[in-house]
């Protein structure tokens, strides 16, 4: 009881980045170059930014705040509840949508965050929205075009529609789905998809009839399809923090997040001597290393040992030995200036020619970026600069 009241008292002490080891920086000016490439490439479209997961690693409340001034956004997109009141109660004021299941004894909290649209997934989903809304409620329809995920069957949405019609208190605003393969090579499976999307748009179409709408299947690697089918808001998510996952690169985002850390300790390694959990590390020679305090709970993957690399400004410093839990070491023998304790080092960058991008980082651990994004601990303080 003590330790909590004494964190409540100062609960703010290491607001200061330079009391803290770890940080993480978000560039703001390629943030907002982010929205305007968006805003130039679909000037009809309404722009939805997907803050889900933390924001893909870079701060719910950070970025959330940060673009809920930025006319170009015209709303939040998150997957629970949890992501939407944390939103709300930090002031955010642009709509939400939420995409994930809400349980049922939740859904009476939706009253309370102003201004939030709910994705129906399923049937039986509808059917509790009939039962237990008793407050307005504006809802999307998802609609499974082949994915066999999320999303209602083509042959249950004339219910669905009628079910959710059935309480008065629910509008239904409009209806989306999702695209499978859009960063595919063919295009064949996502050409077949769209055309389930028409057929289900002119389901929507005669019953609900031609009034407006919010329609969306296109996510960032989708945008390249939005005009092949009616649509008029994208959902952009890893294209907003600067990753270009369509096939023609024609996006021109920026990467807006690095990650750093101050060195904890150096020490002088001799010749023979092993460095690390199993000695996968031995030195070949006489070298300096350092620790580094962030490890695989920070969002350094395992699978980085003996492989991957951190920065010490223009210097690639290697990792040597396994990276455990909380700590990291490199090889700093190459930095030729004093190095001390506290001195920063670059543990993912933000520019792509370098060897611990995060694009780079992910093809060196065989996964995707969005995988090292959203393991970045969320404990770990985010600055929008």
């Amino acid at each position: 009881m003590y330790l909590l009241n004494w964190f409540r008292r100062h609960k703010n002490i290491f607001d200061d980045p330079s009391k803290r080891l770890l940080k993480i920086e978000i560039n703001s000016k390629a943030l907002s170059h982010n929205v305007s490439r968006f805003r130039t490439l679909f000037p009809r479209h309404y722009l939805g930014v997907v803050l889900k997961s933390n924001a893909y690693g870079h701060g719910l409340k950070e970025v959330g705040k940060f673009l809920d001034k930025n006319r170009g956004v015209d709303c939040f997109i998150v997957d629970s509840l949890i992501e939407a009141k944390i939103l709300r109660d930090d002031g955010i004021k642009k709509p939400i949508i939420i995409l994930g299941y809400i349980p049922q004894n939740a859904l009476k909290q939706l009253k309370k965050i102003k201004n939030v649209i709910l994705v129906v997934n399923s049937k039986e989903q509808a059917f509790l929205l009939k039962n237990k809304i008793n407050f307005k409620l504006k809802v999307h329809i998802k609609v499974d075009t082949g994915m066999n995920r999320h999303g209602i069957a083509i042959s249950d949405l004339v219910a669905t529609i009628e079910i959710l019609r059935s309480n008065r208190k629910i509008n239904i605003e409009g209806m989306m789905s999702h695209l499978a393969d859009a960063d595919g090579l063919s295009g064949v499976s996502t050409q077949m998809q769209i055309q389930q999307w028409r057929a289900a748009l002119a389901i929507y179409r005669k019953i609900i009839g031609h009034k407006k709408g919010i329609f969306h299947f296109a996510a960032t690697a989708g945008s390249r399809y939005s005009g092949m089918a009616e649509n008029n808001l994208i959902r952009a998510g890893i294209g907003i923090y600067g990753f270009d996952n369509t096939q023609d690169n024609r996006l021109g985002v920026m990467p807006v997040l690095s990650f750093w850390s101050k060195i904890a300790n150096i020490k002088k390694i001799k010749k023979g001597e092993k460095i690390g959990y199993n000695f996968t590390y031995i030195a070949p020679k006489d070298m300096t290393i350092a620790v580094i305090p962030c490890g695989y709970y920070e969002g350094v993957p395992r699978s980085l040992s003996n492989v991957g690399c951190f920065y010490y400004k223009e210097v690639m410093l290697p990792i040597v030995g396994m990276v455990s839990m909380n700590l990291t070491v490199v090889d700093i023998s190459d930095v030729k200036e004093p190095i001390y304790l506290e001195d920063e080092i670059e543990v993912y960058s933000a520019d792509l020619n370098k060897s611990n991008s995060v694009v780079k980082v992910a093809k060196l651990c065989n996964t995707i970026p969005y995988e090292i994004l959203v393991r970045l601990a969320p404990t770990i303080k985010r600055i929008v600069k």
